[in-house]
């Protein structure tokens, strides 16, 4: 196992104020994708970093080396996690794995397969971040009334996410028409602009991740929320 780092380091309060906000959090993050999951949250973090809104919040982004780049599975990236973890020693962090429910959909009883695994890691101290299928439902989210007018009619094949051919999968390709991009190869920056659209719209997703084995959800706004949370706003 190897894995490089790439940290974001945003203060954003000036020193002499620190004593007045949470303890610094360190947050490490791991993903299943090398190009959506990646390209999004890096396009997040400049996004909260330029409009002050990110609380004194490290995120150190884990790479697979180029040997391990193919070794994706959520079982891998947890044993990645829990070994990165030791290695690193800072038990104040907190170590989260991003991945799909669509993973599992190849297992001969995808919910069983899912659930045993979403089950083993919540015994420990690894965070994760899902989507259900896949992380372009989280990308829908970022256009007006998307729940109501793409998500909801079309549950069943949004589920389901079927492979269309070696470009797309359902979903992917209707973030495609949707937006005007391939989530599979690149992910503009000007989407994160709309984040509060997804937030907003995210609440009438399931957030649980056990339920996400049989539904279509995310928590990845869970985790943005926690990323902005201003401790001040409690005094």
């Amino acid at each position: 196992m190897a894995i490089k780092e790439r940290v974001s380091l945003f203060k954003r309060y000036s020193d002499e104020r620190i004593h007045q906000v949470e303890p610094f959090r360190t947050y490490y993050l791991i993903m299943e994708g090398t190009n959506t999951e990646p390209q999004y949250f890096w396009h997040l973090d400049r996004f909260l970093a330029k409009h002050r809104v990110r609380n004194n919040v490290k995120l150190v982004f884990l790479d697979r080396t180029h040997t391990d780049r193919g070794r994706n599975t959520p079982r891998q990236l947890f044993t990645f996690l829990r070994e990165w973890r030791k290695e690193n020693k800072d038990e104040n962090a907190i170590y989260c794995m991003v991945f799909d429910r669509d993973s599992y959909k190849a297992y001969e009883n995808p919910a069983e397969a899912y659930l045993a695994f979403v089950r083993r890691v919540k015994a420990t101290a690894v965070r994760m971040i899902v989507t259900s299928p896949c992380f372009e439902i989280w990308l829908l989210l970022h256009r007006e009334r998307a729940v109501a007018e793409y998500i909801w009619p079309d549950s069943r094949n949004i589920f389901l996410n079927r492979r269309l051919n070696s470009r797309y999968t359902y979903l992917s390709k209707l973030v495609q028409d949707v937006f005007g991009f391939n989530p599979k190869t690149s992910v503009p920056a000007e989407i994160v602009e709309k984040v509060d659209v997804a937030l907003a719209q995210a609440g009438f997703l399931t957030s649980d991740v056990e339920e996400m084995a049989y539904e279509i959800g995310e928590n990845v706004s869970a985790f943005i929320k926690e990323l902005c949370f201003d401790p001040r706003d409690l005094r």
